[in-house]
């Protein structure tokens, strides 16, 4: 390999950094679950929450576009999982209705940016780019 060659940092992707941010504010937040949710939504929520950065992270430094691509996906379909598990605390009165609106205005944030993430990905991988 060359030695010249540039190493991405995932930690620079605006993406990643909002989704860091969603991380550690769910994983607080679901501390204050009831105990026997541990090993259902909590686990699923903070699971799914995780996925979203982790992903974002292993397609980043791949060499390949169309890997990074296919882990910005995944990190897509996560934060549906997120939104999914969010309402299912707002159900169950373990969020508040303010909690959830603003948990739920930063996944769409995030997805928007992972929507133009990819396009832009899938530019690149079409020469446009």
């Amino acid at each position: 390999m060359n030695q010249n060659m540039i190493i991405k940092d995932f930690r620079t992707l605006k993406v990643w950094q909002k989704a860091n941010v969603l991380e550690q504010e769910i994983v607080e937040l679901a501390m204050s679950f009831p105990k026997y949710e541990q090993y259902r939504l909590i686990d699923q929520l903070v699971r799914a929450v995780r996925s979203i950065g982790a992903n974002l992270a292993e397609g980043n430094t791949q060499l390949f576009i169309k890997k990074e691509k296919a882990h910005a996906n995944i990190a897509l379909g996560s934060t549906g999982e997120v939104r999914s598990r969010l309402i299912t605390a707002l159900q169950n009165n373990y969020i508040s209705q303010e909690q959830y609106d603003n948990l739920d205005r930063k996944v769409v944030e995030i997805i928007k940016m992972l929507y133009g993430y990819i396009n832009r990905l899938s530019n690149s991988v079409n020469g446009l780019d």
